[in-house]
């Protein structure tokens, strides 16, 4: 009996892979490294005290979301490298490693600046902020809200490990399908993306505040477009190997689609800010996204987000 290693159990760079789409976002995201602490947040100091309550209560509501939402997911992304680890997808892997250090790096700017600008960091200061999306069903009775970063993410990240812990190499597959769709897909791909906007024009609304904190969302922003692709790369890679498959992506959209046809609940934390343009991009994310997994657009989805008569807030209990 030999006990010689096969070369590619050894080695696993190749020419093919370091060509390939998900190489290259490794390599970007290495030439793109920023670090908060080198940022100076004086002035974003000086601003914050210029602003009202209402004013700072508003943008809280919105910024304490995201820096819990970016906590949550940097605890989310283990699943993500056990499942590329089960595929033998090593450049998935080197691009994982850079996904979760910006995570990691985006919670951290955002405690920087509460602790720094806003004087508040401790769990127990950030709580009263916390915008919280019940599970309600809208007036209309047609859409339930589900949790997708404190429930979603976490049942289908389980999913994942289970799958991998098994062995089960087809179910990793469509765990895989399941998990990039909700989290790069969904979240950060349809969600995200208008509320980054959210915050921005709320500065240029509060008289162009807090630049770092403008800056450091631009900064999020393109990181995060790296994210997005890579998850629906990953699944436009699956689904070629396996287009059977497809449904799952629709089925993730579908189950959290009150979610993404309700209002950005921030319109009620900052009012004055143009919602119609929030849905109206949703629908051009979700249309991009639909695009990179190599996918259909749902219709009726798209026809929802953009209906004026479905007019229930996500976060805000009906009636």
């Amino acid at each position: 009996m030999s006990n010689t290693i096969p070369a590619d159990e050894l080695f696993f760079f190749t020419r093919d892979m370091m060509k390939g789409d998900i190489y290259r976002k490794y390599e970007k995201a290495i030439k793109s490294v920023w670090n908060p602490k080198d940022w100076d947040y004086t002035q974003d100091k000086k601003d914050w005290e210029t602003l009202t309550e209402k004013q700072k209560n508003g943008l809280l509501n919105v910024t304490i979301r995201f820096f819990s939402g970016e906590q949550a997911v940097t605890n989310e992304l283990i699943p993500m490298l056990q499942g590329a680890h089960a595929l033998n997808k090593f450049d998935w892997i080197m691009y994982l490693s850079t996904f979760i250090m910006e995570e990691a790096k985006h919670a951290e700017f955002l405690a920087i600046w509460h602790d720094e600008v806003a004087g508040i960091l401790e769990p127990d200061e950030l709580a009263p902020y916390f915008v919280t999306r019940d599970k309600v069903v809208d007036p209309s009775g047609r859409f339930e809200i589900k949790e997708v970063m404190h429930e979603g993410l976490p049942f289908y990240a389980e999913k994942l490990k289970n799958a991998v812990h098994e062995n089960n190499i087809e179910e990793v597959k469509k765990s895989m399908i399941q998990y990039c769709t909700l989290y790069n897909g969904f979240v950060e791909g349809v969600l995200s993306m208008p509320s980054y906007e959210i915050v921005v024009d709320t500065l240029k609304l509060y008289g162009n505040v807090c630049r770092t904190l403008d800056k450091g969302f631009k900064r999020i922003l393109a990181d995060e477009g790296r994210h997005i692709t890579f998850g629906t790369t990953a699944v436009r890679e699956l689904l070629q190997e396996n287009p059977e498959y497809e449904y799952l992506v629709h089925d993730i959209f579908d189950e959290f689609r009150g979610t993404v046809v309700g209002l950005v609940e921030y319109q009620k934390a900052v009012p004055g800010l143009d919602v119609q343009k929030y849905q109206t991009q949703k629908v051009r994310h979700y249309r991009n996204r639909c695009r990179e997994m190599g996918i259909t657009p749902e219709e009726k989805l798209i026809e929802q987000i953009l209906d004026p008569e479905i007019d229930f807030v996500v976060g805000v209990t009906a009636g």
